[in-house]
């Protein structure tokens, strides 16, 4: 047996943002995959509709979970309650955020910069504080960041210095592990998904983007990288290498 089909029986993958258009193909992948999925939200709508797109049989190793992580505090009870609940955390993936655009920044109101740079970028940092110091030994968190993060996108600057955070985020924390616990960040292009059926053809679907969050999470001598998964191209090249 190969890390690349290594079930992940036992094993307990929260994946904040998971009920969203991209968060749902790397809920199903997890589930696939043989993991318990443990997936937060304040939503219980979202979660039943997240149950009904997985099925009836992969839902019964999914565990939605009523909270929020919008605060240090928020996150900080969240992590508590479900390392009790399931004795265990060993990897995490955090797909929280979208996309946003349609005014150049001297234009942007302070009630968009609120929402789509401060409480976006400060949910995704109290939930690594969170989650971060209780990780198995050999477990890791993988952050997901769009394209806009590394490349300026005119009038669509939020997002860009939001992704630009997330990115630096994860350098800090590599850091300031040394390697006690594996992180990583898949940075995606264009995502086809629910919301967006079409699109190029090379672009990712959400299940796709699932099947990479997988591979990696499998392949323990992956650690502290910037993957960039622009297109299905850059999905085979690294799909490779992980699973060599």
């Amino acid at each position: 047996m190969t890390t690349s089909t290594a079930p992940l029986t036992g094993k307990v993958v929260v994946v904040p943002g998971g009920t969203g258009n991209v968060g749902e193909g790397i809920v199903r992948a997890f589930l696939i995959a043989g993991a318990t999925v443990v997936v937060p939200s304040r939503s219980q709508s979202r979660l039943d509709t997240l149950a009904q797109l997985i099925g009836p049989e992969l839902a019964l190793s999914l565990k939605g979970v009523n909270g929020t992580y919008g605060t240090f505090d928020e996150a900080h009870d969240l992590a508590v309650k479900i390392a009790t609940e399931h004795d265990r955390v060993d990897h995490v993936v955090a797909s929280v955020g979208g996309w946003w655009m349609g005014k150049a920044l001297w234009d942007t109101s302070e009630a968009e910069w609120q929402k789509y740079f401060v409480d976006t970028t400060t949910s995704h940092m109290a939930l690594a504080r969170a989650f971060v110091p209780r990780l198995t030994p050999d477990g890791s968190y993988t952050v997901i960041a769009g394209f806009s993060g590394q490349k300026p996108y005119p009038a669509a600057g939020i997002v860009s210095m939001h992704g630009a955070a997330l990115l630096m985020m994860r350098e800090v924390l590599s850091a300031e592990l040394r390697g006690q616990r594996r992180v990583n960040d898949l940075i995606l292009g264009p995502i086809i998904n629910r919301s967006r059926p079409g699109g190029n053809p090379n672009w990712l679907t959400a299940d796709q983007v699932g099947e990479a969050t997988v591979a990696l999470t499998r392949t323990p001598s992956l650690t502290d990288e910037h993957i960039v998964l622009d297109n299905v191209d850059d999905l085979k090249r690294e799909l490779g290498r992980m699973n060599g």
